[in-house]
């Protein structure tokens, strides 16, 4: 973190319980535990991989030389845009090839009328379109386009992702800049009037969902390719948001709402982002408390779906694994974390952010993935490859 920024602020942008006193009945107990988790926990995946940014506009060559890193250094899934040219829908089929998982990002596509709110240099923030402007009809003639042709190229996708961050100003521009630097919640959504306004995006949203969902339905390969919401940023009305006046939905009041108005029909997991704060190596306490919080604010228990982390990581400017001791130890103790969550039902993807130089948080440098990168994106005990 830098100037009271988020560290994420700094990255090359991309074009992711509750408790029981212990009672001594054992039967009570294994009751408990088996209606605390989702249904889905007896069939637990999870798929763990990398986003490589801009990968769609690399030249081939280019695209093959990362292709050629990522199996060399284990990495079994990819996130990542691509749009659906010849040069990337080949790109798709080689990552099959070489059996790496693409979990493909895409976007809504938005009424000609569409306002486009400008960028703002002072807070870091980009360009961006109304999510209440998003329109369900074109978006479904395109992602008809990407799945056809993903059919022709015989790709199977390991999951499509809508969208990016868009509870937060930077991705959403039904946010205003300025705005109030507040992380609204689930009653600002029907009461403040600058949060009404992104209710009704959310709402235009999940008709793009829906859109989305009828084309993977019906497509030759893809019909059971899970579909995962947009990961969400998060935003947790801290000083960095109040100082640059920006605003945002928490994870948790954004799904909340989405729920509500008929989420869990549509999708087959979660979307997150989170950036989690470094602690002192040994401290226990503070280890405990970060995953607190976490839980209370990025993986809420108890819901239908599984969470994809689909960014998440820590920056450095070591230039070798040996340099980079402090980032793989963090690495190690966030990996005991998402273990609990996998095992629990409540992981089904996590994607470190990012794997290309130059980015301060980059795993692979000077020709090798990096410790904390192989401790990040290896797969979860019991899957496949582990």
């Amino acid at each position: 973190m830098a100037h009271g920024f988020p560290a994420r602020f700094f990255r090359f942008p991309l074009p992711c319980a509750f408790n029981v006193r212990c009672l001594t009945n054992p039967l009570f107990v294994l009751a408990l535990t088996i209606i605390s988790q989702p249904a889905l926990a007896q069939e637990a995946k999870c798929d763990v991989g990398t986003n490589v940014n801009s990968f769609q506009n690399f030249s081939a060559a280019d695209q093959q030389t990362i292709v050629d890193q990522l199996k060399q250094s284990g990495v079994r899934f990819v996130r990542t845009s691509l749009r659906p040219d010849e040069k990337n829908m080949t790109l798709a089929k080689n990552l099959q090839s070489e059996g790496i998982g693409l979990v493909l990002v895409t976007g809504a596509e938005f009424y000609p009328n569409a306002p486009l709110r400008p960028a703002d240099q002072k807070r870091h923030m980009r360009s961006a379109m109304p999510l209440s402007y998003a329109d369900p009809v074109a978006s479904r003639a395109y992602y008809q386009t990407v799945f056809d042709k993903l059919d022709e190229k015989g790709v199977v996708l390991a999951g499509v992702e809508l969208g990016n961050e868009v509870n937060w100003t930077d991705f959403n521009g039904d946010f205003p800049i300025p705005g109030q630097g507040k992380s609204f919640t689930l009653e600002d959504l029907s009461r403040d009037p600058e949060a009404k306004k992104v209710a009704q995006g959310f709402l235009q949203y999940l008709k793009v969902l829906a859109a989305l969902k009828d084309v993977r339905d019906h497509s030759k390969l893809n019909k059971r390719a899970p579909i995962i919401s947009a990961g969400m940023a998060a935003v947790t009305g801290g000083k960095w948001q109040h100082d640059l006046q920006v605003d945002g939905v928490s994870i948790p009041a954004t799904y909340a709402y989405l729920r509500a108005h008929g989420l869990d029909k549509l999708v087959d997991g979660y979307g997150v982002h989170d950036y989690p704060p470094v602690v002192k190596a040994g401290d226990t306490a503070a280890i405990a408390q970060r995953n607190a919080q976490l839980d209370q604010a990025i993986f809420p228990p108890r819901n239908a779906k599984p969470y994809w982390l689909t960014e998440w990581g820590f920056p450095s400017t070591a230039t070798s694994s040996a340099q980079d001791q402090d980032r793989a130890r963090t690495v190690a103790e966030m990996r005991a974390y998402f273990l609990q969550l996998f095992r629990q039902g409540r992981l089904g993807g996590l994607f470190w952010y990012v794997w290309n130089e130059p980015d301060r948080d980059s795993i692979y440098r000077g020709g090798a993935i990096m410790e904390a990168g192989r401790q990040a994106t290896a797969p979860m005990p019991g899957q496949p490859g582990k």
